[in-house]
């Protein structure tokens, strides 16, 4: 039935973009888009981690839009991933305990996104549905510009949902800022709202006085409805990067305070540098650091690798990763392809 319903679902997506070419003949204000990605590769690992080598499938990403002129937008995504999580028991002195269970498919279609944006007046948008976070995708994934490689630092380690469900409200002047705020449920993608009624606020300021060069700064808070003395949590993340033809250069930092309303603090840094070699030929390198986080403690990670791009959509990079705790040393291969 899943199999079913996915093949549905491009079915109908292909259908409504052969359509849609017809009726952009007779109605020149709106647009209407396909989009798909396909992230693949396959690694070999100089240590004695097993497996030591294999090949991955980490994005098949398909979607749709739908735009007229500037008055509203709708976005349709669907992404493949590993919804399921582990599970960990432990007894009362925080011994772990066996546990059996089935982890799920690593390869599960969900919604990632289904927003729907109203342009209401001049450089004012209100969306609702399901919505990027913007705490690291809307803005650190598109400057990183390698999330075939592997994503970005606040992604990688989950200090936050890549989307939720809610309502936000917009102003952006290319020229000068962008300035949101909005209100999500606070559980991600992957389960409706909790029976609490949390409701995380959120707000997003990005400044683009000076040319070629980015400030974002992204601030969550979650009250708390029950009695507890940790009554609000708090995440903070703030973005830097600076372009020019030839390079691009960006820092991000991510603090995330009072995990599930307890004394649990999340941070970790991130740093990458990209310098095109010629039109096809970049080197790209990037370092990671985390002091806690939800998969791990103190680790940090180094990048460094090349890409070539052969065609307009197709990405193929080799490069160098290092684990510094789990002193993990590995070879990629990266194949991407955006269409």
């Amino acid at each position: 039935m899943k199999h079913f319903s996915l093949l549905s679902l491009i079915t109908l997506l292909i259908i409504s973009n052969l359509s849609a070419q017809d009726h952009l003949k007779n109605d020149t204000n709106s647009s209407h888009k396909v989009f798909a990605n396909i992230f693949t590769g396959g690694y070999y690992n100089f240590n004695t981690k097993k497996p030591n080598a294999g090949f991955e499938l980490s994005t098949a990403l398909l979607g749709y839009q739908y735009q007229k002129q500037d008055k509203v937008k709708f976005t349709l995504i669907y992404d493949v991933t590993h919804t399921t999580s582990n599970i960990m028991v432990s007894d009362t002195l925080g011994n772990p305990l066996p546990v059996f269970y089935v982890a799920g498919s690593e390869y599960t279609a969900f919604l990632k996104m289904a927003e729907i944006k109203w342009y209401f007046a001049k450089h004012m948008s209100l969306a609702a549905g399901q919505l990027l976070n913007e705490q690291y995708l809307t803005v650190q994934d598109k400057y990183w510009g390698h999330r075939y490689v592997l994503t970005t630092m606040q992604e990688l380690f989950r200090l936050g949902s890549p989307a939720d469900f809610g309502m936000r409200v917009e102003y952006k002047n290319k020229k000068i800022f962008a300035f949101s705020l909005g209100a999500v449920n606070g559980d991600g993608p992957f389960a409706r709202q909790d029976t609490l009624s949390v409701i995380k606020y959120t707000s997003n300021l990005e400044l683009f006085l000076i040319k070629n060069l980015l400030i974002k700064a992204y601030i969550g808070l979650t009250p708390t409805t029950y009695d507890t003395d940790k009554d609000l949590k708090s995440t903070f993340s703030g973005f830097v990067a600076y372009e020019q033809p030839k390079y691009k250069i960006g820092i991000e930092y991510s603090d995330v305070q009072n995990v599930n309303f307890t004394d649990t603090k999340y941070t970790g840094i991130s740093g990458f540098l990209l310098y095109n070699i010629t039109d096809k030929w970049e080197l790209f390198t990037r370092f990671d650091h985390i002091d806690n986080a939800p998969t791990c403690k103190h680790e940090s990670i180094f990048i460094g690798g090349f890409q070539y791009q052969p065609e307009k959509n197709l990405f193929l990079s080799l490069n160098y990763r290092h684990w510094n705790k789990s002193a993990i040393r590995q070879l990629y291969f990266n194949v991407g392809v955006k269409f």
